[in-house]
């Protein structure tokens, strides 16, 4: 059986942030292959965000020393005219893999607003979902969020077992408290990020990103 995680979101830009919970996440749960999914259309964000091409370009460079036979860019939304809904997505991987052989990481915070998300009742026969705790958002907040129904599909990392399917896992990581949002405004007035990979925040410099955010 196959294990593949997908890591969505605009990445706009990547962070260390971003890199080192991909790390700990494979640590935890050994997948096989993880895609790492920037958005076309997000769905929840109006604001302009970098072309696809520098954010893809900014992907692989903060991927560049993790294993290549491991992480991946998917370029599933980037191709498509289609806003960016998960369940667009998953349907597409569904073509390839099982429901029990996907995953989907996200944050407890956007988690909290699943009821907003196109079709969010078909997910869970799509993929499992791999919830991680997000600052100003701990999971006792959010399952208080959640709808009802889904409570029956939570369950613990420690208790999860591959092969399982529509679980919702929760996943206890360290926090870094860190934001694409607060790195784009901190590039802007000028000043250097520590949370950017050396390689990234200089493709950034080279091609004026940001710089009217």
């Amino acid at each position: 059986m196959n294990k593949i995680l997908l890591f969505g979101g605009t990445f706009d830009p990547i962070h260390k942030g971003h890199i080192n919970l991909l790390v700990e996440i494979q640590r935890i749960f050994d997948f096989d292959k993880i895609y790492l999914v920037p958005s076309k259309i997000p769905p929840h964000k109006k604001r302009k965000i970098a072309p696809d091409k520098d954010r893809v370009k900014m992907i692989e460079l903060a991927i560049s020393d993790l294993p290549a036979d491991k992480f991946f860019i998917s370029d599933v939304e980037i191709n498509s005219q289609r806003v960016s809904y998960t369940y667009n997505t998953l349907s597409n991987y569904n073509q390839f893999y099982s429901p029990k052989e996907l995953f989907f990481l996200v944050g407890s915070d956007i988690f909290s607003t699943i009821k907003t998300w196109y079709k969010w009742e078909e997910l869970l026969t799509l993929s499992n979902f791999i919830l991680i705790n997000r600052p100003g958002c701990p999971f006792n907040e959010m399952l208080q969020k959640i709808p009802a129904k889904l409570l029956k599909y939570i369950i613990l990392y420690e208790d999860f077992e591959f092969g399982m399917s529509s679980k919702i896992i929760l996943t206890k990581v360290n926090e870094i408290p860190i934001s694409s949002t607060q790195i784009r405004r901190s590039i802007k007035n000028g000043k250097c990020s520590n949370f950017l990979d050396e390689k990234v925040y200089n493709y950034i410099i080279k091609n004026k990103l940001y710089m009217e955010e």
